[in-house]
């Protein structure tokens, strides 16, 4: 769910077991015509955020009054707690619950703060559309066809309830208002049936409650959005996380820390049967997984699950881990058995029934991230071990290996991709960052078979060879002098022969941590790799560093401007090389950069580090969550006080 600042709806999503993501929002379905127009693929992932700019409310029970001295309360997972008043006097609390059933609940109690009865006008407004998640992508892949938009939308006269049904989604929306006030009249609605196609409902009514003081008025919103396609979806039961104690003391890393694990285990898991889930970016723009994304956020999963110990209760830890363990189980289990792949290889993108979103085009790094996941998963979560190697023994491993070694290149011994971590094509078909990831996903799996024992089909001896031939061919290939900096760099992209770009681009984040993963065995290639970043941080990186104003630095050609993922690179460059004054830098960055509740955007403006693409983009906030949990951000962890927070 998202909503506004008032407390109404902007969306609320739902898994679907066809279409994969059904929308209940204010605005129409997305244009299926325009799938390939950039600009208005951007101009309608912002639709959000306008109606928020424009103090424009979602539909539901609206307040009226300008609202002042707002607070937001977010301790429960299933519960949001938004308080204020208005200039008239009226104090508002609203609390949005999603309750055992699924049902969400919106409950609005208000009170007068002034000596004498206020009568304050209320307005129901059921003004919205179901829609299926368009998934339309600044580089599109290929289009999934929108079903025909067709809202039936019906209320009582008396506005105690409604139903709004797509039947080309096969989807339904169900509500009931009630009041506790007994002279409340209710809501009067006069168009009382409507049918639309490419627009929402238009019905609105209003209403008076008159308050007197001392005596609160609950007035009550319930919405339920299902799916009308039998599924085998059987969600586990959520842990009691109610009472939850958090121990660290740095505020905002604890927000970032805090606010990026509610959110991915809220609004970005979804267990599509009892054994498995799907991981998605985020839930606005793309509900979409992506094998590279989703690597990420199960990694910070992964860090919290190992450290959790040294930021909250022993309670609560065990609450958290319980949870962790079973969305890394189930998400392995999703990518592993349920992500379909048609001509063997990992796609772009996924809908979250495992069905791909996008054609054949082969993302090199794609294929190394579910591989690397695993090895992670054990060393992580050691409880894991059988459920490991029951996935060794089946094809899908196999099959990525052997894909792989079928794409090498002969002549070069390079590995070839259609296109870059940022979903853009290639100049030339080799990608350095890549190639340090197939080099790592060899080492990795061939030390998994070490502790597992050799399959049928994997043997470590094997993957240990491909990992030396990987190595020496990347850097045979990709170490060469920029005619910029005239020093020597492992370029961005290669022909295999003589031909190179230069460039680093805030998606890259195998490069920065190649040192760390010992891809830098020699002194020489530890200067080649320091070299490196420091183009990358610098201007002389045209098109990737953009370091005009106070919030300046990396980010992509993809979406111009300074991006956090660019700070998170910044700041573990800097803690590498014991560079305080420049990790201090990007740590107050990532501080100022980050939302209320310690998300981040995809990119930023350099002079007011104010949001500039994609409010909701779950990689940055993980990557900075999983730096702060290994204390990248320097002595900000280990300030642990004895009294809860």
């Amino acid at each position: 769910m998202s909503f506004d600042q008032f407390g109404t709806f902007l969306q609320l999503g739902v898994y679907h077991p066809k279409h994969g993501v059904v929308l209940l929002s204010p605005f129409k379905q997305f244009d299926g015509s325009r799938f390939y127009d950039a600009a208005y693929v951007r101009s309608y992932r912002t639709q959000l955020l306008n109606y928020v700019e424009r103090s424009k409310p979602g539909f539901g029970l609206q307040i009226q009054g300008e609202a002042a001295d707002a607070t937001v309360t977010t301790r429960h997972p299933d519960r949001m707690i938004l308080s204020y008043h208005t200039q008239d006097g009226v104090q508002v609390q609203r609390t949005v619950s999603v309750e055992a059933d699924r049902t969400v609940k919106q409950t609005t109690v208000l009170t007068t703060l002034k000596s004498s009865t206020v009568s304050t006008p209320v307005q129901l407004d059921l003004g919205m559309s179901l829609n299926r998640a368009s998934y339309g992508q600044l580089t599109e892949g290929g289009p999934i066809p929108l079903p025909e938009s067709l809202n039936l939308f019906q209320v009582a006269k008396d506005g105690s309830s409604f139903t709004l049904h797509n039947p080309n989604l096969e989807a339904r929306a169900e509500g009931i208002f009630s009041a506790d006030l007994a002279d409340f009249e209710g809501m009067t609605f006069y168009d009382d049936w409507q049918t639309l196609r490419d627009e929402p409902v238009q019905c609105k009514a209003t209403a008076r409650v008159n308050l007197i003081p001392g005596v609160p008025v609950t007035l009550t919103l319930s919405l339920r959005l299902r799916s009308q396609v039998p599924s085998s979806r059987n969600r586990p039961g959520d842990h009691d996380l109610q009472n939850s104690t958090w121990t660290l003391q740095d505020p905002v890393a604890l927000n970032i820390i805090h606010g990026n694990l509610q959110y991915l285990l809220g609004n970005c898991t979804i267990p599509i049967s009892e054994s498995s889930t799907c991981v998605i970016t985020d839930h606005v723009a793309l509900p979409l997984g992506w094998n590279r994304d989703n690597y990420w956020q199960v990694r910070f999963l992964m860090e919290v699950f190992r450290h959790i110990g040294r930021i909250a209760d022993p309670s609560t830890a065990r609450l958290y881990q319980d949870k962790i363990r079973t969305v890394v189980k189930g998400h392995l289990n999703w990518v592993f058995r349920d992500a379909e792949r048609p001509q063997r290889l990992w796609h772009r993108s996924y809908l979250a029934t495992g069905v791909p979103k996008d054609g054949p085009i082969f993302q090199l790094d794609q294929q190394c991230y579910p591989l690397i996941e695993l090895c992670d998963a054990l060393g992580f979560i050691p409880d894991l071990k059988e459920f490991a190697r029951d996935i060794l023994h089946e094809s899908t491993i196999p099959d990525i290996v052997a894909i792989l070694c079928e794409k090498r290149d002969s002549q070069c011994g390079l590995y070839p991709t259609d296109e870059t971590p940022g979903d853009d094509p290639v100049l030339f078909p080799f990608h350095f960052s890549s190639h340090v990831l197939v080099w790592y996903v060899f080492r990795r799996l061939a030390g998994l078979l070490k502790d597992l024992g050799d399959t049928d089909s994997l043997q470590a001896s094997r993957l240990d060879n491909l990992a030396n031939r990987t190595h020496e061919a990347t850097i045979k290939h990709f170490v060469a002098t920029n005619p910029k900096t005239q020093t020597p760099m492992f370029a961005y992209l290669t022909d295999g022969s003589q031909e190179h770009v230069f460039y680093h681009d805030a998606n890259d984040i195998p490069t920065v941590l190649a040192k760390d993963w010992g891809f830098c065995k020699t002194p020489e290639l530890e200067n080649v790799w320091t070299q490196t970043l420091h183009f990358a941080l610098s201007p002389a990186n045209d098109g990737g560093f953009y370091g005009t104003g106070p919030f300046g630095g990396l980010g992509s050609v993809h979406t111009r401007g300074p991006w956090p993922l660019g700070y998170y690179q910044e700041l573990v460059f800097a803690e590498i090389k014991g560079d305080t004054d420049a990790r201090a830098m990007a740590w107050w960055r990532i501080k100022e950069t980050s939302f209320y509740d310690g998300l981040f955007p995809e990119a930023v403006d350099g002079y007011t580090g104010q949001c500039t693409s994609k409010a909701w983009f779950s990689w940055p906030g993980c990557m900075i969550g999983s730096a702060l949990l290994q204390d990248r951000a320097g002595e900000v962890l280990p300030q642990i006080r004895d009294k809860n927070v």
